[in-house]
């Protein structure tokens, strides 16, 4: 009874849906990004990270180049090993910050972090490394030699686990991605109200008032 009664079609929709709010959601985080005082890396990690796997899994058919998918992979993944870095050092250089504030935790630890920008700039790449890890491992089995790896490996086994499925997790993740608009936009002049940092109130560059 039409397309969805096909399990794997039903993947494909709910990936494609998840690829193009989440190309618009990190689309928007790069745009904010150009009030920083240097946004050139922030915007080329939303842009390459955020838009360029989505794009790829979009226009590319099953019958592409392997070599150009092994290759995008391998970069996803150094990129996603080059976040956890910046995360670490992130995490590091708040760290003390927080632990000076520790009697001032009234909204408690969370929220206190995120109102440094150390702590917003970290919950943007570890949503970054979510993103960019599921879609390295749906255009990893998109490729041919998987999809013949997958054929012969699954002969008389069973159907994979639906926990497991790529419509759940694109579901997961999109509600993750809902969850963070409603941080952005509710919550944000009260996180950066705090410490004042110009650009991340957006007032710089003669734009007051943008995100």
């Amino acid at each position: 009874m039409g397309v969805f009664n096909d399990i794997a079609s039903v993947d494909a929709f709910a990936i494609n849906a998840y690829c193009i709010v989440s190309a618009l959601f990190f689309s928007a985080c790069a745009y904010a990004q150009l009030n920083d005082p240097n946004p050139v890396q922030w915007f080329c990690a939303y842009v390459f990270g955020g838009c360029v796997p989505n794009l790829y899994w979009m226009t590319t058919s099953t019958d592409s180049n392997s070599a150009t998918t092994e290759k995008l992979v391998l970069a996803l993944h150094g990129f996603v090993g080059g976040l956890g870095l910046a995360i670490i050092y992130k995490l590091a250089t708040v760290a003390p910050k927080l632990l000076d504030e520790m009697t001032e935790h009234h909204h408690g630890l969370l929220w206190a972090f995120m109102e440094h920008e150390e702590g917003r700039d970290s919950c943007g790449l570890l949503l970054l490394i979510f993103h960019a890890s599921y879609l390295a491992s749906v255009i990893k089995k998109k490729g041919p030699d998987h999809r013949r790896q997958q054929m012969n490996g699954n002969n008389g086994r069973g159907a994979p686990s639906v926990m497991l499925s790529p419509a759940v997790l694109s579901l997961g993740l999109l509600g993750v991605l809902a969850v963070c608009v409603y941080v952005w936009v509710v919550h944000h002049p009260e996180l950066v109200a705090k410490h004042g940092l110009k650009h991340c109130q957006g007032e710089m560059f003669g734009r007051a008032g943008e995100l």
